[in-house]
């Protein structure tokens, strides 16, 4: 057993998950300060009792991921010592085959890490949201979205890591057929997911306000966007939080409503609507696809000259899918310190939709008034660390939007 390579992908490991507990600490002491007070453009919205459920909501949250993510790093560190090597002697005592052998043993793992999310799931739900009026799944729905995921996780994964599986037993020099492999998979479900996979959870049915659809297509004429249908989704069923958005591309494009987002006045609603269409006026998705792109052909060229260094030196396991899986975390611990990088440009692309929405609007209020009611009922954290949403916020803080939001107005 090579002790060197392991040492390195433990020490790794445990940078990157104790960097985000004490991120998760931190951000938890700074946010829920009893010294905070509310930011000065949510004084009209938001009172002391109301704050005060905000910073509530924010600790339980940051507590539950700080638990979540100790408990999965004891896993990983189980998994590098022993589970990997002894998952892989099981599999091949099981199947002579590498292809069954890859299945069995990404199937395990899979199943390991589904028993750790769970317990979090569970609690997240039925305890944490309930908690604070936000949830509206029943146990019953609860149990029908897992074996849904489950039966499409398998569908999808199987011939994934199969061809995968191939790349790497074909091919020393894999990692742009891989890449294109998985950009590839990333359009085809981008495609299929609105008409496909999301109606296998919810129910879409065309917007029926016929005053509301006629400002849309307004809206969406004027912002010379073709978007075949207006949708609305029964998100109420399992949350009672708002949110609208634009899916799909090409005949799959679609617009989408929640519909605990219609009590919301008709002018909101519009800004709300007008912010998604900045982002495909702008170009956001294909600009992000493009990064996304870039972003997998590199992370999988460092996953392939990783492969080979394992693959030479078999730390204590030999075949193709364990190589793969501690290349896989190798990798995936160093680029987490791309983090910051990536959602600084998400939130560079959210303040241009925001600029897009006043200029459709031709006021930048509506959608002030909006995400202070977004916000409020959401129980958004106000006074994040500046370090936390540096590092983890794709979506500008809510008193830097709104501040925003407030010079182009003036």
């Amino acid at each position: 057993m090579n002790n060197s390579l392991l040492n390195i992908l433990i020490v790794l490991v445990l940078i990157k998950n104790l960097w985000t507990i004490v991120l998760s600490i931190a951000n938890l002491v700074y946010s829920t300060n009893r010294k905070v007070k509310i930011p000065e453009v949510f004084s009209d919205v938001i009172d002391l009792e109301i704050f005060e459920k905000n910073k509530n909501y924010t600790k339980d949250k940051m507590l539950m991921s700080i638990l979540s993510t100790a408990v999965n790093l004891l896993v990983l560190l189980w998994l590098i010592l022993k589970g990997v090597p002894e998952l892989e002697n099981i599999a091949k005592n099981i199947s002579e085959n590498i292809f069954i052998q890859s299945l069995l043993f990404f199937g395990v793992l899979g199943i390991i890490q589904f028993i750790i999310d769970m317990p979090f799931d569970i609690y997240s739900t039925f305890v944490l949201e309930q908690k604070y009026g936000f949830n509206t799944t029943t146990p019953k729905t609860f149990l029908i979205d897992i074996l849904k995921s489950l039966v499409l996780t398998v569908t999808f994964g199987t011939p994934i890591i199969l061809i995968l599986m191939w790349f790497l037993i074909k091919f020393e020099t894999w990692w742009w057929q891989a890449s294109i492999f998985g950009i590839a998979v990333t359009f085809f479900y981008s495609y299929i997911s609105p008409v496909l996979i999301a109606p296998l959870f919810n129910k879409f049915k065309e917007l029926e306000d016929i005053e509301l659809k006629d400002k849309i297509r307004t809206l969406l004429e004027k912002a010379k966007v073709k978007i075949p249908k207006i949708y609305v989704v029964d998100a109420s069923k399992r949350t009672k939080k708002q949110n609208a958005y634009v899916t799909g591309f090409g005949t799959s494009r679609r617009l989408v409503l929640f519909d605990n987002l219609l009590s919301y006045p008709k002018e909101e609603i519009l800004s709300v609507i007008a912010h998604e269409l900045g982002h495909h006026e702008k170009r956001h998705i294909p600009k992000l696809m493009f990064v996304f792109a870039l972003y997998e052909f590199f992370v999988l060229f460092l996953m392939n000259q990783l492969y080979k260094i394992f693959s030479s030196t078999k730390p204590g396991i030999s075949q193709p899918y364990a190589v793969f899986f501690y290349c896989s975390l190798f990798v995936v611990s160093i680029i987490f310190f791309l983090t910051p990088l990536m959602n600084y440009m998400n939130r560079k692309l959210e303040y241009e939709a925001d600029k897009y929405s006043a200029e459709l609007i031709g006021s930048s209020k509506p959608l002030m008034n909006a995400l202070k009611r977004l916000i409020k009922e959401n129980l958004t954290s106000l006074s994040p660390l500046p370090l936390y949403k540096t590092w983890y916020y794709s979506h500008p803080a809510p008193e830097e939007r709104i501040n925003k939001l407030s010079k182009l107005e003036k």
